[in-house]
């Protein structure tokens, strides 16, 4: 283990003047080691090429902001373990609840002072380098459930909860490890007691959503998926979960309304959004919302190949064949040798009618990608139709 001052400690600040202003705090507390980045993906880059100690990183950055570094970070086995300090300028409930749910070690609120800085990062690590009792078992108690042993993980639970027994983090790992069991009564019992001890527990919630899904009672789950979008309004993966929560229930403008949000809050990943959003849409038999979705996406990436396939889709489920083929014919212009647009485009000719334009689609398809079996057995079945028909006409 390093000694403190000789940790490398990364700043990731949009503002030079801010990181310089770090930078100048750290080296007169004693910290000689840092390195810099403007924004998250200048940091995700250092991150996985370099060896970094301790992070310090601003909230809200372009292309990447720290909230979102901070999950890629957490889910990276290499990169998970690193001390994360969140730099931010407010102090609202909600932004409390978005650095809790995503496992930040602290955050510190500007504007500060050295003295504030160092008490932070001590804190940090001390709670790092000497766990107690309860985090001991709950960390053990992790290990054992992620290779499997659930009953050991129960266990160091059941002993965590004898030192503190309202500690609403372990019965939230036991409602995992009873979930992992199937035991889906015992997890929803360990979830509610997890949100009754912390009603501002986001992960409670969504796991709780889970076993309500799993039940069957889609509007409790719906219900546990808006108490945290409440808690933490700004997370574009759960107002998707929530839009494909209600439209499970019919409720497709409330669905449409969500669906937006996320966009909005994201807009540097809305074209993966949209598709998200039109696959959605596609699988609950909303062909049209689905064609709007997957024509604005192309709007803004007219090469998109597989675009064009999937709003080929949505155009066929609605028996709009002229427009897919048309559509399908603008792909072929991006990829003229693209097997499955081909393929695609000879089924929208089987479905217009227009069989002998259907077969040379198909004979394509299978020019490109010789094994490709689907093709080959519509290709000769529409073959053998085509022979039987001639012989008919004779």
């Amino acid at each position: 283990m390093k000694e403190p001052k000789e940790m490398k400690i990364l700043i990731i600040d949009d503002m030079p003047n801010m990181v310089r202003t770090i930078k100048n705090m750290l080296r007169h507390l004693g910290y000689r080691h840092t390195a810099e980045a403007g924004d998250g993906l200048a940091a995700w880059k250092i991150l996985k090429n370099d060896t970094v100690d301790f992070v310090i990183a601003d909230w809200n950055m372009p292309n990447m902001t720290g909230i979102d570094l901070l999950r890629k970070v957490r889910l990276d086995e290499s990169l998970k373990d690193i001390p994360f300090l969140m730099v931010t300028a407010e102090v609202a409930e909600e932004t409390i609840a978005e650095a809790a749910e995503t496992e930040v070690d602290g955050y510190i609120i500007k504007p500060f002072v050295a003295k504030t800085l160092e008490e932070k990062i001590q804190k940090i690590l001390e709670r790092r380098n000497s766990p107690d009792e309860v985090d001991t078992c709950l960390k053990l108690g992790n290990v054992y459930a992620n290779s499997g042993r659930l009953e050991d993980a129960l266990k160091e639970y059941e002993k965590a909860l004898k030192v503190r027994p309202n500690n609403a983090r372990v019965y939230c790992a036991m409602g995992n490890a009873y979930q992992q069991r199937g035991e889906i009564d015992e997890a929803e019992k360990a979830y509610r007691k997890a949100i009754g001890i912390s009603p501002q527990y986001l992960k409670a919630h969504e796991s709780l959503a889970w076993v309500y899904e799993k039940k069957g009672e889609k509007e409790k789950a719906i219900k546990s998926i808006k108490e945290a979008v409440k808690i933490s309004p700004k997370n574009p993966d759960r107002l998707i979960k929530l839009g494909k929560a209600l439209l499970n229930t019919g409720r497709r403008e409330e669905a449409k309304e969500a669906f937006d949000q996320a966009v909005k809050i994201d807009p540097d990943s809305a074209a993966g959004r949209r598709i998200e959003i039109g696959e959605a849409f596609l699988d609950m038999g909303m062909a049209q919302e689905a064609e709007e979705v997957f024509q604005r996406v192309l709007g803004a990436d007219p090469n998109n190949i597989e675009i064009y396939n999937r709003l080929g889709v949505a155009l066929r489920k609605q028996g709009k064949y002229r427009v897919a083929i048309g559509e399908y014919k603008k792909a072929l212009k991006v990829d003229p040798e693209d097997e499955n647009v081909h393929y695609n485009l000879g089924r929208t000719y089987v479905q217009a009618g227009m069989v002998a334009d259907a077969i040379k689609e198909f004979e394509e398809s299978v020019r490109l990608y010789p094994d490709f079996e689907e093709a080959k057995i519509i290709l000769q079945t529409l073959k053998e139709k085509e022979q039987l028909f001639k012989h008919e006409t004779r």
